[in-house]
């Protein structure tokens, strides 16, 4: 089972892939109402139903701790998602389920609605930090680019696909190849977290592109989806949880191969038979840009790390007053009444 993000507060507001998730699943349900660790009980009870029914292979993580359960998905036949109150989702053909259902709320309402407004103030102070370290890091970018020779990166380019696509008509594609996004990680209020390992144990390969900021590695995984998609091959696509605009990951199912990004906030280095790396700094950049704005680049550095620690200070207070709301609805939950709606909802999936 791999563990995934549909959901980040990026430097780009509050992103969801959920509304184009959705669209590869035949059914859909939405848990609405409650609160986190209430619409996490429900899941569990589905995912722990005494080895009875179908079994989850995919979890969906909740974006503010990066560990609380949003969502499972069985196979491409079912996604059951949690709904955030303060993040609607827009699903028009899904089955919903309620658990305000199973809550005594009248007389915390107006508390839950006020709690619910100062969530949304905080994102908003995550937001504004996340989107000033953006514009750093751009300005980082923008140093490294002058010693950026693109001539070299479309080389790179060319021989990358040509690595990854080498078997690609032998290869066992799909009859209805797919193209999604998600996240396989985020800005968590612990601190970045990601699920890479995880999403690419299944895969053969992994090319693990390594590079300074501004060195092609977003651009090269771009090139990458679009070969794939004229290839009539499925295609998994990861944004940045920062910068959404920009990719870190793609994997590609029917040639069991991603391309990662490799560099901080998620290391990774080869660990396994069928890893490779490729340095966009050392193929495509000359070094001495480095020497040349050392004084520059430190000090970008320096701000960039500030503003993130500023984002992950504020998302933890997002965190502490979403616990605010579990404890105010877990003193009125009917426990009667949940247990009821798990039981119906387990023989809904079984069935």
């Amino acid at each position: 089972m791999s563990d995934y993000f549909l959901r980040a507060h990026t430097s780009k507001g509050y992103v969801s892939f959920a509304e184009d998730t959705v669209k590869n699943f035949k059914d859909t349900i939405v848990l609405s109402g409650g609160s986190k660790k209430l619409r996490e009980e429900l899941l569990n009870s589905l995912v722990n139903n005494d080895g009875q029914g179908a079994d989850a292979d995919t979890r969906y993580i909740h974006l503010v701790d990066g560990q609380t359960l949003d969502g499972i998905s069985f196979g491409r036949e079912l996604l059951i998602l949690a709904e955030h109150p303060q993040h609607r989702l827009e699903f028009k053909d899904a089955h919903w389920v309620n658990l305000d259902d199973c809550i005594h709320s009248q007389g915390i309402q107006s508390s839950l609605e006020e709690s619910y407004s100062k969530i949304k103030e905080t994102e908003a102070s995550v937001h504004r930090f996340f989107q000033e370290g953006k514009a750093i890091h751009e300005k980082k970018e923008e140093l490294y680019l002058k010693g950026m020779d693109f001539s070299k990166a479309d080389q790179a380019a060319e021989d990358v696909i040509a690595l990854m696509f080498q078997d690609a008509d032998q290869a066992r594609k799909s009859s209805s190849p797919y193209s999604e996004e998600s996240l396989f990680g985020g800005a968590t209020a612990f601190g970045p977290v990601n699920f890479i390992d995880e999403i690419t144990r299944p895969l053969n390969n992994r090319l693990i592109i390594k590079g300074r900021s501004g060195s092609g590695k977003s651009t090269l995984m771009r090139k990458v989806v679009k070969h794939a998609e004229v290839n009539g091959l499925s295609v998994m696509a990861f944004p940045c949880g920062l910068d959404p605009d920009s990719l870190d990951m793609v994997v590609l199912p029917d040639l069991g191969f991603a391309i990662l990004d490799g560099t901080a906030p998620h290391v990774i280095n080869p660990s396994r038979e069928g890893d490779q790396v490729i340095d966009m700094f050392e193929r495509c950049m000359d070094p001495e840009v480095e020497k040349r704005y050392e004084n520059e680049l430190q000090e970008l550095s320096h701000a960039y790390q500030e503003k993130m620690k500023a984002g992950t200070a504020a998302l933890k207070a997002v965190l502490e007053l979403e616990n605010e709301v579990d404890r105010k609805i877990a003193a009125c939950v009917d426990q009667a009444s949940f247990t009821s709606l798990a039981e119906s909802l387990n023989k809904k999936i079984s069935g």
